[in-house]
This record gives structure tokens, sequence and C-alpha cells, in this order.
């Protein structure tokens, strides 16, 4: 009896493959209401306002960043940018580069974080938790010279579960984002857009292709492409003079 339950474990597996799979659940994505509680994952906007917001992961690649923002600008849109934190310290970024990302926070665009390393969160340690979270902000604050509020983070591979969730409450995170569409293929993306939709993109050539036909193709069809904080109608970004630091600031968050 035991033996051919094993087998049909076995058969299970190989004919279904992706069930076994570690990934998030449908359910553990949210669709936008109005005043939704924390905490949750938001994986679209409201489904009865023509908007969409276009988001980038990574950022590995900048010079694919100054091109999708250059190109959504030009039709009068904005998008999310999501890089991950430890490619935005200032002994990293290059003059020019840095001049990129302080034109971008000064824009009709974002920026959020993916975090510091791309690591799957579920699986640090809470400390690690809170640091990898909010060290970003320690990096963007540095690198633009003023406090920019990173609010919204995108955990690498959309990985996330309730512990990780107290522990982004405890450093200011309301909203944990995920996707609801996600291909390089322009043809897929246009068939799976809607109101409300959040685009999944990275800042790679292969997606610059897809953006290249995807972003005219949002203009024509009238959708109006926005930020994050546009499509959840968060209240306007409050930018101060006071930079954040990490070193202050951490034992206030781990006695939480």
């Amino acid at each position: 009896m035991l033996k051919r339950f094993f087998l049909f474990l076995l058969m299970l597996c190989l004919l279904f493959p992706c069930a076994f799979a570690e990934a998030v659940p449908e359910s553990a994505g949210m669709d936008w209401q109005e005043n939704d509680p924390w905490p949750h994952a938001i994986r679209n906007g409201n489904r009865t306002q023509r908007r969409v917001a276009v988001t980038m992961d990574d950022c590995y690649e900048f010079e694919y960043v100054k091109k999708a923002w250059e190109l959504i600008s030009s039709y009068g849109g904005s998008m999310t940018f999501y890089p991950v934190g430890d490619l935005l310290k200032e002994d990293k970024v290059s003059q020019a580069d840095r001049e990129m990302w302080q034109a971008i926070a000064a824009s009709s665009s974002e920026i959020g974080t993916h975090t510091h390393h791309h690591k799957r969160m579920t699986k640090e340690t809470q400390f690690n938790q809170l640091l990898y979270s909010k060290y970003p902000q320690h990096v963007i604050d540095h690198l633009l010279g003023y406090h920019y509020p990173l609010r919204t983070l995108r955990p690498p591979f959309g990985s996330h579960d309730a512990a990780y969730q107290k522990q982004l409450e405890k450093v200011g995170y309301t909203h944990v984002i995920l996707w609801d569409v996600d291909s390089t293929d322009a043809d897929e993306v246009k068939k799976n857009v809607q109101n409300g939709s959040i685009i999944l993109f990275h800042a790679r050539k292969a997606d610059w292709y897809c953006l290249q036909k995807v972003i005219p193709w949002l203009a024509e069809q009238g959708y109006e492409m926005v930020t994050i904080s546009e499509l959840l109608n968060l209240p306007p970004l409050e930018k101060t003079e006071e930079i954040f630091d990490w070193s202050v600031r951490k034992t206030e968050y781990l006695n939480k």
C-alpha cells in the first residue's frame, strides 16, 4: 500500500511539476480595494479605472532603466522602478548614473525597492529581513542627497509570507507589490493587460524590445500609465532634507 502511495505521488510530480514548485499562490495577492487592511500584497489596482502601472525590477543594467524611463515619459506616462539596493551604493554608481536616478526621482516616475540583495526573503533571519528591506532607504537617500521615502517594496521572486510582512510593517512599508502581467512577449502582454494591471519588466534587452511595442500600444488604447503610488491612490511623496541613516535607526526597528 505504501509503495503504491509513493508511486502515485511520483506520477503527480511528473504530470504536474508546477503544483509542487515554490510559488506565490493566487490568494497571496489581493485585488485593490479602497481602504484595504494591512497586511496584504497587491497584484493589481482598481479594475474600474483605465490605468496601468508599468514597473521595472532589479535594474542591473542601468542602460535599459534610462531607455524605459525616457520612452514612457515621451508618451506622457510614468513608471515605478524597483532596483536592488546594493546596485545604488555610492561607490558603485558613476556620476552619470547618479544623475539619471536623481532625474527619475525628480520626475513623475518613482522609485521603490527590491530589497538590498536579491535574496528570497522568507528564507532569511528576522534581522536580515529588516536589514535588507530597510537599508535601501539609507542607500537611496545618500545617492540622491535628500530623504526620498521608499514606501512600496517588491520582494525578490515575489516571495513573502505573514511573518515577513510583520517585519516590513516594523520598518514602515505599507504595501507589498506583486503583479498580474509578466511577459517579454508583447502580444502576450497586450492580451493580458486590463484596467488596473501591474505589469512586470526587468532592466534587460528582451524586456526593452517588448517595452518599445507595449508602451505605444498602451497609449493608443487609452491607458493612463501611472506609478504604483498613483494606482493605489497613495498620498503624494513627502521628500525632506533629513537623510535616513540605518546605523542610527536600526536599534529602534530591532526593538519593535
